[in-house]
């Protein structure tokens, strides 16, 4: 049992902290819906530490495996819960089997040693040991996700926080195998001097929950971000977006002289398909025409749907030729589509103009160049490529 008031206060506010955010986390997910599926993960995880707390507070100088291997473990699980959740906020794989048996080794580890006050050191070191790996590998899902998004100065700085927590524990763990003694500083809950390491669990509580809280509302915005400037039917870019990465590329060009290229592609007779077919079959030719073009195109490079039946393609680090080339690969792949329509086979074909940017031209002049080349292309008979610059269509 707690034989001081203070550790008593200490342990009440970490059961607090943890019951507020176990409620916090619960409200994420009913009613509010913000990442449902990892936040009550969230949730669980600071339920199982306000459980293992709870267990703590138990303790006596019987041993019980009760409030010593069931409350290390239940905590452990709660900062495997507060892994799961960050793979599921961010998309990552799951560890479910490496982290179970993480959690299996400790409480096989723990078995070996009778659970009472004698062997609180060792106990700790297994639970310490446990608990740095977790976060440790927090930290490295963490860097994953946030890598993607960040620059390598922002991604080190959020990653830190996490991966200092895990090396606290490591600490802790070393400083019990070199120094056994010292387990009423380091293990203990129900002394004096276990006061500094209490404040320590309070902190680490509330500064995991405020990163997994920023890291919650950070990927809601990018979300909405990106659902701001997707295309609904397609997936790919819609025309907001193609005007920032016009920008973009355009102003790289001004600094680096980096040539790049603009591609409109416009699907022939697509409204005869609407009309004949109707406009489910002409969701159905857009997603697959969106689809055929993505799968041509490079890591680097920008598919946008620029409205009706349109798509624009920017190109950067590429010159005139290139241009070309890709141009006839995007005619090439749409020509290989085999799609039927209730039994009636749509041939999937497409006007192409493009057009590369030199000194003379603004971003929105290269755009409009790639525009009446389309068109040119439209009155050459459908179905064909064609340049802004005169003299290279007279070579194709």
């Amino acid at each position: 049992m707690i034989e001081t008031s203070s550790s008593l206060i200490l342990i009440q506010v970490i059961c607090i902290l943890c019951f507020a955010g176990t409620i916090a986390w619960t409200v994420m997910v009913i009613p509010m819906r913000v990442a449902p599926s990892a936040s009550w993960r969230f949730a669980l995880a600071n339920f199982c530490v306000l459980l293992g707390m709870l267990l703590y507070t138990q303790r006596t100088h019987e041993p019980s495996y009760l409030h010593w291997l069931v409350a290390d473990n239940i905590i452990l699980v709660g900062f495997c819960f507060l892994r799961w959740g960050a793979q599921r906020l961010y998309h990552l794989k799951s560890s479910h089997q490496f982290d179970i048996t993480l959690v299996l080794v400790s409480i096989g580890s723990m078995l070996l040693a009778k659970p009472q006050n004698s062997s609180s050191a060792y106990l700790m070191i297994i639970l310490s040991l446990a608990a740095a790996v977790c976060f440790f590998m927090l930290a490295k899902d963490h860097y994953v996700a946030f890598k993607k998004n960040f620059t390598a100065f922002a991604t080190y700085w959020l990653v830190i926080p996490i991966l200092i927590i895990g090396i606290m524990f490591l600490a802790r763990a070393c400083i019990l195998i070199l120094y056994p003694e010292k387990v009423a500083t380091y293990a203990a809950f129900n002394t004096e001097e276990s006061v500094p390491i209490l404040w320590v669990y309070i902190v680490l509580i509330l500064l995991v929950n405020i990163l997994i809280i920023g890291n919650t509302i950070n990927r809601l915005v990018v979300k909405i971000m990106t659902l701001a400037n997707k295309d609904t039917l397609t997936g790919l870019w819609n025309r907001n977006a193609l005007q920032s990465k016009l920008a973009l590329e355009h102003a790289r060009w001004l600094r680096d002289k980096v040539s790049y290229s603009v591609i409109l592609i416009d699907l022939d007779h697509f409204k005869q398909i609407n009309d004949v077919h109707g406009h489910t079959a002409g969701d159905e030719v857009l997603k697959i025409a969106a689809k055929q073009l993505n799968s041509i195109t490079r890591e680097i490079d920008y598919l946008c749907r620029y409205g009706g039946e349109e798509f624009v393609l920017i190109l950067p680090l590429t010159s005139e030729q290139k241009a070309l080339c890709v141009a006839k690969k995007l005619q090439l792949a749409l020509a290989k589509v085999n799609f039927e329509w209730q039994g009636t086979p749509i041939a999937i074909e497409a006007s192409i103009g493009f057009s590369t940017i030199n000194e003379s031209l603004p971003a929105e002049a290269l755009l409009q160049l790639a525009d009446k080349a389309m068109y040119e292309a439209k009155a050459s008979g459908r179905n064909c490529i064609k340049s802004a610059n005169p003299a290279l269509n007279d070579k194709f």
